[in-house]
C-alpha cells in the first residue's frame, strides 16, 4: 500500500474528474484552466482557484453550501477528512449513541463541525474568537440547517481554551473529543512564515498556496505552545472531555508535545499521520480516563 495515501476511508482518494465537476459547477468553471487536450485542469498555487475548489467540494460531496471570509483560511477537504475519519476510528469502540466535540478555532468556514454534523450527525461546538470568523461560521451553520447540531461560541477570551465556554456553560455537558488545527506558525519569530519546514530531498514543496490571516495561522511560540496549552487545560476539564486531540503541521513539533505530555504524566496517548498529495500533517490524542486510542498508525 502507498505509503502517502489518504485514509481508506476517505471519498477524495480518488481524484476528482475535475472536468466533469467543471460542467456541472459554473463558478468553478470560471477559476479552471483549459488545456489543450480538452481536459480541465487546476492551479492549487491561486488562492481564488482555491476558494472555488473547496465551495465545489463540500458541495458535491457533502451537499454543503459554505463560503468563507475574505482573506480567511481556505480548508483542504482532504486533509480534512483525514482528521475527521480518524476521531471516527477512535469514537468507533466506544459504540455511542450520541457523540459530542469541540472544534478549537472553527474558523470562517466551519468545515470541521459542518462535516461532524451532516455527515455522522455529530453535536458540534464550535469555539472562535474572531469576530469575522464567528459571523460567517454561524451563517454556513445556518444555510446547511445544522443549527439544531452545530453552536458556534464567541470566546470573549483569547488567553484560554475551554475556561470562558465551560464557566458559562450551565448543563456541563460531557463531551467526547475536541479536535484543533492551530495556528502553525510563531509571531514572535523575526521573519514566521519564512521557514522550511521539509526536507526537500525527500519530500517535494506543497502544491498548494498559502491562504489565511495572520490571527489564523500565528501565534506566540507557534503550535508547539498552543497545543501546550490545551494540555494544560485538558488537566483542569479531565472528565469534561474524554478524548483531547490537535493537529501538528510540523513533524519535528510531535516529540516537543509528546514531551511535555510525559512530563505532565499523562500516558494514555497516540499519535497519526495524515498524508495528502504532496502533504503531510501529524495529530496527537491523550485521555486522562482509560479509555481506549486508536494505535498510532498513519492514515494509508
Amino acid at each position: 500500500m502507498n505509503k502517502y495515501a489518504m485514509h481508506p476511508r476517505n471519498i477524495l482518494r480518488v481524484p476528482p474528474d475535475y472536468t466533469k465537476l467543471a460542467i456541472k459547477y459554473r463558478d468553478f468553471r470560471q477559476v479552471c484552466e483549459l488545456e489543450l487536450t480538452g481536459k480541465v485542469s487546476v492551479n492549487f498555487r491561486n488562492e481564488k482557484t482555491l476558494r472555488e475548489l473547496s465551495k465545489m467540494l463540500l458541495k458535491e460531496y457533502f451537499k454543503l453550501d459554505v463560503d468563507f471570509a475574505p482573506g480567511s483560511l481556505v480548508p483542504t477537504l482532504a486533509l480534512r477528512l483525514n482528521y475527521i475519519l480518524w476521531l471516527e476510528d477512535m469514537l468507533l469502540p466506544l459504540n455511542l449513541e450520541t457523540v459530542r466535540g469541540i472544534d478549537v478555532g472553527c474558523g470562517s468556514s466551519c468545515i470541521y463541525s459542518l462535516l461532524g454534523a451532516k455527515k455522522n450527525g455529530w453535536n458540534m461546538l464550535a469555539l472562535e474568537s474572531k469576530e469575522e470568523n464567528i459571523d460567517y461560521a454561524r451563517k454556513n451553520v445556518r444555510r446547511n440547517n445544522l443549527e439544531e447540531l452545530i453552536e458556534v461560541y464567541a470566546q470573549p477570551d483569547k488567553s484560554n481554551i475551554f475556561k470562558s465556554y465551560f464557566e458559562t456553560e450551565k448543563l456541563r455537558k460531557e463531551f467526547h473529543f475536541c479536535l484543533c488545527n492551530p495556528p502553525f506558525f510563531d509571531s514572535n519569530s523575526p521573519n514566521p512564515f519564512g521557514g522550511n519546514t521539509r526536507n526537500p530531498q525527500r519530500r517535494p514543496a506543497p502544491n498548494n498556496v498559502r491562504t489565511g490571516s495572520a490571527e489564523e495561522l500565528t501565534c506566540e511560540g507557534g503550535e508547539v505552545h498552543f497545543v501546550q496549552r490545551i494540555i494544560e487545560e485538558s488537566q483542569l476539564n479531565k472528565q469534561r472531555v474524554l478524548i483531547f486531540t490537535s493537529m501538528l503541521g510540523v513533524k519535528a513539533s510531535v516529540p516537543k508535545i509528546l514531551d511535555y505530555l510525559k512530563e505532565r504524566q499523562i500516558t494514555n496517548v497516540t499519535t497519526t499521520e495524515f498524508h495528502q498529495g504532496h502533504t503531510t500533517r501529524w495529530a496527537v490524542a491523550w485521555s486522562h480516563q482509560p479509555t481506549p486510542l486508536s494505535p498510532g498508525t498513519q492514515c494509508n
